[in-house]
């Protein structure tokens, strides 16, 4: 059977249309879902049985799924996170699976210094009193001379790091696979030293970290009363009731959250005036997707030509 490329995202090229036109000038055959919204699993099954290679968006691969796409022999992710899609399942079915590692870099860094910014100058507070002709002057501080931890220093948190330095940010980060001095103008300390010490904290870290880094009740009570904290990683990373419980009492004095335990995200936070929230939409800027989605659609294509470098897959 010839290969069928599948491209599942519930918006495809458009804003960039040369995602489409290499599909079009590949001669590899290849349909889209063209629904506008994201694909439901049974919508997987029936119009992705016969694909040998699916370009994905976030939806989930199970192991049942994925069994049950027997022509299944690839997955090209739009994205750098895998946490939908069951490795080992994929791994013992032979599925390679690629991702989009490096376009989403500096959207979801600048992300996270723009929440920085916001709630160090109560920005959303101060509109919430702007709008409804309440003419309320807040005292707020600057970035720039805070002491910022950034949890993980990987592509996005070197990023952040480079973005900080000009604010004349002191900052330190904790890493287990990063180096002593391996990034300038970077301290390295231990988890807990950086939780005591910054004001504000950042987390980026790995997906393999997912399972593990948790930011519960201890952690934000050791950390300095008015510190903030930023999650733009991955959801599970903080302990959402715990962080209520922070913000509310005043210990903590803002948060900006991109990702969530569950999603849609609609719990007590969405009621607080000092918390930026975000619909896990960081790397959702018009350059980034258009460069996500001709990086997976290259990847795809290579690896149905053989062309596909061992390095490029995550599996």
């Amino acid at each position: 059977m010839s290969d069928l490329v599948f491209v599942t995202l519930s918006t495809f090229a458009v804003h960039d249309r040369e995602p489409m036109r290499l599909l079009e000038t590949s001669g590899v055959p290849f349909k889209v879902h063209g629904t506008g919204k994201r694909i439901t699993t049974p919508e997987l099954l029936a119009a992705g049985r016969d694909a040998s290679v699916i370009v994905a968006g976030v939806e989930p691969y199970d192991a049942a799924t994925l069994q049950a796409l027997p022509e299944l022999r690839c997955i090209s992710r739009c994205g750098v996170g895998v946490d939908s899609i069951d490795l080992a399942a994929a791994r013992a079915r032979g599925i390679a699976v690629l991702n989009t590692p490096d376009p989403p870099t500096a959207a979801v860094a600048e992300l996270a210094v723009t929440m920085m910014l916001a709630l160090c100058r109560q920005l959303p507070t101060q509109m919430h009193h702007a709008r409804r002709g309440e003419w309320t002057r807040l005292d707020s501080r600057l970035l720039g001379g805070r002491r910022v931890g950034l949890i993980g220093l990987g592509r996005i948190g070197r990023r952040v790091a480079e973005l900080l330095r000009p604010f004349g940010c002191e900052i330190r980060a904790t890493d287990p696979g990063v180096a002593a001095g391996a990034v300038p103008g970077v301290t390295l300390v231990p988890l807990q030293e950086l939780i005591r010490t910054c004001d504000v904290i950042s987390i980026h870290a790995a997906r393999d970290a997912a399972s593990t880094l948790v930011l519960g009740a201890a952690e934000m009570a050791a950390m300095p009363p008015g510190a903030i904290l930023i999650n733009v990683a991955r959801g599970g990373m903080v302990d959402e009731r715990a962080l209520h419980d922070a913000l509310i009492s005043g210990h903590l004095s803002g948060a900006g959250l991109d990702a969530y335990e569950h999603e849609p995200y609609q719990g007590p936070l969405c009621g607080l005036d000092n918390v930026v929230l975000t619909p896990h939409s960081a790397t959702l800027t018009v350059e980034t997707r258009s460069a996500m989605e001709r990086e997976c659609v290259s990847k795809a294509l290579r690896f149905v030509a053989g062309q596909l470098a061992a390095a490029e897959r995550v599996i």
